[in-house]
């Protein structure tokens, strides 16, 4: 399949895709991501062609759970970081293990990105959406193929997985890895 910029306004959208993770967290205001406003104008293009019934971005459910990590693991480490040095824990995963009720201080980015997802907005893929597809293969031994084949890490992989089980034959990325990817339509920055 093919490789797609997806800085170009003038690429022709699929009617399906996948997200991935790295262009959901480029999204966030003051993301350090050099391809950021590239994907914020993108998703604007999703959004306006989902608004019209044109299209369907799906968010598999380990994105979600993906992203969300990144997010309160990044904010617990901005919470360690302001502590005392000569009394904070060794480390930000020692402290939420020591003082989960930190992890309090971070649900506001939690809460921003979500809400800033369910704008866009995107459909989740939940488990019965897998378990209605046909397979051919259970996905574990999909995900096992795509991590063999295209030297993804499994995560990745797992997306590709997804994607294939719901019959979505195109996903969009920030991440070069996916530049190795065949029998799908990957959306990227090219640059």
């Amino acid at each position: 399949m093919s490789l797609y910029n997806l800085a170009d306004p003038a690429v022709t959208l699929p009617a399906q895709l996948v997200v991935d993770t790295s262009l959901l967290l480029a999204l966030r205001p003051g993301d350090d991501n050099p391809h950021a406003a590239a994907a914020r104008a993108f998703v604007r293009r999703l959004g306006e062609r989902i608004a019209a019934y044109e299209l369907v971005a799906w968010l598999p459910l380990p994105m979600l759970q993906e992203c969300s990590h990144v997010i309160l693991a990044n904010g617990l480490r901005r919470v360690w970081e302001q502590l005392d040095p000569a009394t904070r824990p060794p480390n930000w995963l020692k402290m939420y293990k020591d003082q989960p009720d930190r992890l309090q201080d971070c649900l506001p980015d939690l809460t921003r990105f979500r809400d800033l997802l369910a704008a866009i907005p995107l459909t989740v893929v939940r488990p019965e959406d897998l378990a209605a597809a046909p397979a051919a293969e259970p996905l574990e031994e999909r995900m096992a193929h795509f991590v063999q084949t295209c030297r993804l890490l499994p995560q990745d992989a797992l997306i590709l997985a997804e994607a294939e089980r719901l019959g979505v034959r195109a996903v969009a990325t920030l991440d070069q890895d996916w530049r190795r990817v065949t029998g799908f339509d990957v959306y990227t920055c090219l640059e």
